[in-house]
């Protein structure tokens, strides 16, 4: 049998100013170190983060530490485990490549399937779920369908420890596969909406939550994420009630005087690591 390829591309390393929060300032100026490659600064920045439990800090200092900067490569697959636990979709999908591959862990499809399934379901729309979800399907292409069906149990199972908020600028159902072209409201739906639930003018939508609870949390990582990519932008939440699909909160920034405004913000966002998607009239 022809030999599966599993893929794997690192995320680019976004480039954020300072914010308020000490937090966020520490993990910005990480990400500028590393990307000037100024390694050493960046871990410095890293490790107290990741020793307060956070698990982007984590698999920052995963990443640097199993490319060889600093750490050990043990260090940084304990360190990928955690960030994973921690809901991470990137590290997720990191030990799940290093699972289907038995490098520096023991070799595990179905380990492999669960923490690529998990990658796949967080993820925001884009290269990182897309290499997720091709990772997935190769690993599952080598598995018997009583295997894959295990899998996808663990998978299950696992997904309410260690996901969190679906960070997706589309929307949908909880536990379904990622929101992809298909899955996306028509422009029907959109419409229907009642005008009390849909902020006016041109904005752009940064996430999709499925529990109004979640917003908070949801807005405070895209701001930690993205840094200076948010400086100044008010937050606006839709609620959206897709009928059988749910009802999903989106998190949307705006309004902008015209599309351009908003396709240039969109353009900053994306450059740091975000996605977004232009929504108005």
């Amino acid at each position: 049998m022809a030999s599966l390829r599993i893929l794997w591309a690192f995320a680019p390393l976004g480039v954020g100013l300072a914010l308020a929060m000490p937090a966020s300032a520490d993990l910005a100026a990480a990400e500028a170190a590393i990307a000037a490659k100024k390694y050493d600064a960046a871990i410095a920045e890293l490790q107290p983060l990741a020793s307060n439990g956070d698990g982007y800090a984590k698999w920052k200092l995963a990443q640097l530490y199993l490319a060889g900067h600093g750490g050990s490569a043990g260090e940084g697959i304990s360190l990928l485990k955690e960030a994973a636990e921690a809901g991470e979709p990137e590290a997720q999908s990191r030990l799940g490549v290093l699972y289907a591959k038995g490098e520096g862990v023991p070799q595990s499809d179905t380990e492999a399937y669960k923490w690529l399934s998990l990658a796949s379901r967080g993820a925001a729309p884009g290269v990182s779920r897309l290499m997720a979800e091709t990772n997935q399907s190769v690993v599952g292409q080598r598995m018997t369908p009583e295997q894959r069906a295990s899998a996808e149990a663990e998978s299950n199972q696992a997904a309410a420890g260690y996901q969190g908020p679906t960070a997706a600028t589309t929307d949908a159902p909880v536990g379904a596969a990622p929101a992809t072209a298909e899955t996306q409201p028509s422009e029907t739906q959109v419409a229907a909406l009642p005008s009390a639930d849909a902020p006016s003018g041109i904005r752009l939508q940064l996430a999709s939550v499925p529990n109004e609870a979640d917003v908070d949390g949801e807005w405070q990582r895209l701001q930690k994420r993205l840094g200076n990519a948010l400086d100044g932008q008010q937050l606006q939440v839709e609620r959206a009630d897709l009928g059988t699909k749910g009802v999903f909160y989106r998190l949307q920034i705006g309004p902008f005087a015209d599309r351009a405004a908003a396709k240039a913000a969109c353009k900053e966002i994306k450059a740091a690591g975000g996605d977004c998607l232009l929504v108005g009239p």
